[in-house]
């Protein structure tokens, strides 16, 4: 099957990839949920719900994008980053291996990014209180969380290895700008977990 992939000895795909797939797998649970909540609802609510469930599909489909460019860009920063070792004194080398590198630390970051966009869906839906799908809303804030504190602990590893400058400052300042979406995405499994515990 497709996860054989990755359970390969190679280097991708990896954690980043993983990553954009859980946090698609939570969208695709989003947009059910919402789609199945349609059926008996009032039409303003059948509405929002429509959108909700679009707008889940929408995330859906740039996280499986995502999750082949991790794979893409990773594979070029190893080699770059090789080539670089091999022909040391080469700053041409050099900085073709820091681009590569600056760009699988961008991949997942964008990744966290949207798996928090997407939090914010599963707390919109939330708030719509589908009881009875509680346990697969549940499980879609975990595997968005699971993709938002992926993609950050790549971005922190690739940032320790990268050079001082501006682009790596920018890198950081978007990755901490995620802390209110690690709080929040706490606090929602924690709203959902109550949600799931009621008779």
């Amino acid at each position: 099957g497709w996860l054989d992939a990755y359970a390969a000895p190679t280097v991708t795909p990896g954690g980043g990839s993983a990553s954009a797939v859980a946090a698609g797998l939570g969208c695709a649970l989003l947009a059910m949920t919402a789609r199945i909540g349609t059926r008996n609802a009032e039409p303003d609510a059948a509405d929002r719900l429509g959108r909700l469930a679009d707008a889940a599909d929408r995330l859906r489909a740039a996280l499986v994008e995502q999750e082949r460019t991790d794979a893409g860009v990773y594979e070029r920063m190893v080699a770059t980053v090789r080539a670089a070792r091999a022909t040391a004194g080469d700053p041409g080398a050099t900085r073709a291996a820091e681009a590569a590198r600056a760009d699988a630390t961008e991949v997942p970051l964008a990744t966290a990014e949207l798996a928090a966009n997407g939090l914010d869906l599963a707390a919109e839906l939330a708030d719509v209180a589908l009881v009875r799908m509680a346990s697969d809303q549940l499980v879609a804030a975990h595997l968005l969380r699971a993709g938002l504190e992926g993609g950050l602990s790549t971005v922190a590893f690739n940032l320790r290895r990268m050079a001082e400058g501006p682009f790596r400052d920018d890198l950081a300042a978007r990755a901490a700008g995620l802390d209110g979406a690690r709080r929040a995405a706490a606090a929602l499994l924690d709203r959902l977990a109550e949600m799931v515990e009621r008779p």
